[in-house]
């Protein structure tokens, strides 16, 4: 049972409203309230708890309601809704509008079945051995079966065990290389879908899981270096020419013994001949130069002699040259290659510097034979032997171990995620294999086999005892029941409810109902929500002991004759055994059914107070509503008309008026006692001011001050009141004179509404 709404915010009128002192809801209670106060707002937070759907009405509210069971509170709010251990039904405009299409033609709606008994037993007994066998076909399943696919199931689950492994390999194997998105247990659930097949085939050596990881990790860092080196060998054509060289002689046609031995002296004196042309003296003693001197010299120092001289020098060259050439090639620094490069591209380097020594070696002996021959250029010397070098491997291992790496770079990404694959595929085949997961999987198939098979036996088994329930309901009782109603309320049996094809339709006079009007539609509505209640009443077992029940304005639109029937209605329902029904709510805007609802004795009028309650919903100075207790003044009076007058009076009693509850309903209640109080005196069917014309003098300050409140008219007050109008400061003179006015003007009157 509901005991208090501690909070109801953002609810549409309750824009902050708080239980505080306000008296505990009872298992009957009766609302009042104002047109526009709030009542139908409050009815469908009920709606919210009848369809434990918190954003029916109002989807950014909060609320909190408080409920009692067996002495035990509990707190209900808007985001535990589904936890709402009660059934709830609702009666107010939007249940018209739900049940009913009345704009369709031919429209229909859900049919009401109602227990019809079993006197024999024999259908309760057999639904009975149903619910029990439907009951251990169940308990095998979830507790036998189902429990093994929960269990299997915590490896897909979310935060289950595939998430875990997800989290462990990107912590602890990849070094977090990976993030949440990238590796998940959505990826591990792909990954084992696509190997488990053949777990052993993705398992890694340890070798290779290494270098997968290591390829699976990179960064590209690099950038492509040079891989064409190369180098134009001369080395042969060295070889060739020093050889020809050291065979080549020059012809002496005079002999210098001193000039052969000395080559310093041959050098010396072969550049002094230069010095010396046509000179007659030595520029180095200054003594004459025999006649012959220089003749004979130029025979020793032969043309021959020059060009084996020149071809020495330019084969020397040459040589240094190759040297400096070779010198000159640089090579990129190892560590601006892949890791995985570094060893290959380190051992061609290391190859090509042996080979390079062997190579200069061999250009150093080929310098030794020119030496040699600028000593004996006169006579044939055998050449060095020389072996032939190449530095053409060499160079295409560098350029290999480099071009590696430059495809490695150009094929870095889509090679990173085929080692990232790998790698993946290795770490999850491992984890699979350690969990015996294909085993684990091959239990849960055949869980869900055999869950199959019993779900198929309990379909079967329900659907017998549907069949048997069956038996037991008529859609026929509720069509009874709801056109026995109905009669009731509409006073005329021409609209009934007629079962076709399995729905409800309603027909006047055996013709599809049309163009009905409001009055008829909330007749109709009610006496199904009305018939709605005691086909769960007569459940079995009944379900209405469980059911809060909340009816707002069930009057609504219908004319004053009405009102009995509904009284009636609602006092034969519920004036049942106590626990028949769980908790009763009744709202309403008028003043005379809510006076006939607290003089029901079977429901509201000497009742104990633990049982019922009276509240009062109205709008406050912000514009926002509350629940209150009812006024003492409205329950001490059957009368709208003498309530009306006992809180204009309580007002204009009070020396202090800031101390009034109930200011905000001032301008409404002198305007409806206003109407009630003319229509006495002057009884017509014209308007209201024409009325105040009447009854009251234009010369009185009663006569403008009543147009003050006519100022504040039904269609009108919401707007004014809403704008803070200062016009509503003006009640107390108004209040003031018109109490003066029955006072001292209709004195026998004035005695009456006081009891005097």
């Amino acid at each position: 049972m509901i005991t208090k709404i501690s909070k109801l915010k953002s609810f549409g009128i309750f824009q902050d409203f708080a239980w505080n002192d306000l008296t505990t809801f009872k298992r009957k209670n009766l609302i009042y309230g104002l047109n526009y106060s709030g009542k139908t707002t409050l009815s469908k937070l009920f709606q919210n708890l009848e369809f434990k759907d918190k954003n029916r009405h109002f989807q950014e509210a909060e609320f909190e309601i408080i409920t009692t069971k067996e002495d035990t509170n509990t707190s209900h709010n808007q985001d535990y809704i589904e936890n709402f251990d009660f059934e709830v039904k609702v009666f107010n405009a939007q249940y018209i509008k739900r049940i009913f299409t009345w704009d369709i033609p031919n429209s229909d709606f859900k049919p009401i079945s109602f227990y019809l008994g079993d006197p024999s037993g024999e259908l309760a007994k057999k639904i009975k051995q149903l619910d029990k066998q439907i009951t251990q076909l169940e308990n095998i399943r979830d507790n036998r079966y189902q429990i093994r696919i929960d269990k299997f199931n915590n490896y897909t689950k979310s935060g289950g065990r595939f998430s875990a492994k997800a989290k462990d390999i990107r912590k602890n194997y990849l070094n977090n290389k990976l993030d949440q998105n990238e590796l998940n247990k959505g990826v591990i659930e792909q990954i084992t879908n696509a190997i488990k097949d053949d777990l052993n085939k993705h398992i890694l050596s340890e070798k290779i899981k290494d270098k997968t990881k290591e390829e699976a990790v990179a960064e590209n860092t690099f950038e492509t270096q040079k891989d064409d080196y190369n180098f134009n060998e001369n080395l042969d054509t060295l070889k060739t020419n020093v050889k020809s060289i050291l065979e080549d002689t020059a012809p002496k046609s005079i002999s210098f013994p001193e000039l052969d031995d000395d080559k310093a002296l041959f050098d010396w004196v072969q550049t002094g001949i230069r010095i010396h042309e046509n000179e007659r003296k030595c520029k180095f003693c200054t003594k004459e130069l025999p006649d012959d001197r220089i003749n004979n010299l130029n025979s020793y120092y032969s043309k021959k002699l020059q060009e084996i001289q020149k071809a020495i020098k330019d084969t020397k060259d040459a040589i240094t040259t190759e040297r400096n050439t070779i010198d000159d090639i640089t090579f990129p620094d190892k560590k601006n290659l892949g890791s995985s490069f570094q060893n290959d591209y380190q051992k061609a380097i290391k190859d090509f510097k042996e080979s390079v020594k062997k190579y200069k070696s061999q250009l150093t002996t080929l310098e030794k034979d020119l030496k040699r021959k600028e000593s004996d250029y006169f006579n044939n010397i055998n050449a060095t032997e020389i072996e032939s070098i190449s530095l053409e491997n060499d160079f295409d291992e560098i350029n290999k171990s480099v071009k590696a790496h430059n495809d490695w770079i150009s094929e870095f990404d889509e090679n990173k995620k085929k080692a990232l694959d790998k790698i993946l595929n290795h770490y999850v085949a491992e984890y699979l294999k350690n969990e015996n997961y294909l085993e684990k999987e091959e239990d849960k198939d055949k869980a869900s086999s055999i869950i199959e098979n019993l779900n198929s036996r309990i379909q079967s088994s329900t659907t017998d005892k549907i069949n048997f329930e069956t038996e037991l309901k008529s859609n026929v009782k509720g069509q009874e029941e709801l056109n026995t109603t109905l009669k009731v309320l509409l006073h005329r049996n021409d609209i009934k409810i007629e079962i076709r094809n399995d729905k409800f339709t309603l027909e006047r006079s055996g013709f599809p109902a049309n163009n009905l009007s409001e009055g008829e539609k909330s007749a109709i509505a009610f006496a199904y929500f009305l018939t709605e209640l005691k086909a769960l009443r007569n459940d079995n077992p009944p379900k209405l002991p469980n059911t809060i029940i909340f009816i707002d304005d069930p009057i609504s639109s219908l004319d004053s004759n009405h009102i009995f029937q509904v009284r009636s209605l609602l006092q034969n329902f519920f004036k049942k055994k106590d626990d028949d029904f769980l908790q009763l709510f009744i709202s309403t805007h008028n003043f005379d059914f809510f006076s006939m609802m607290m003089d029901s004795t079977e429901l509201f009028k000497n009742q104990k107070k633990t049982e019922v309650d009276f509240y009062m919903i109205k709008r406050q100075d912000n514009n926002a509503s509350t629940i209150t207790d009812l006024p003492e003044n409205f329950k001490k009076h059957n009368s709208e008309y003498a309530s009306l007058f006992s809180v204009l009076k309580e007002y204009h009693s009070l020396e202090n008026k800031e101390d009034f509850k109930y200011t905000i309903l001032l301008p409404n209640t002198m305007r409806r006692f206003l109407e009630l109080y003319t229509s006495m005196k002057f009884p017509t069917s014209n308007s209201l001011e024409s009325r105040i014309k009447e009854v009251f003098s234009v010369e009185d300050d009663t006569y403008h001050n009543t147009k003050l409140l006519h100022w504040f008219s039904h269609q009108n007050q919401l707007e004014k009141i809403q704008q803070h109008d200062d016009k509503i400061f003006q009640i107390e003179d108004a209040i003031s004179e018109l109490m003066k006015h029955i006072e001292q003007n209709d004195k026998l009157h004035w005695q009456g509404l006081n009891g005097i």
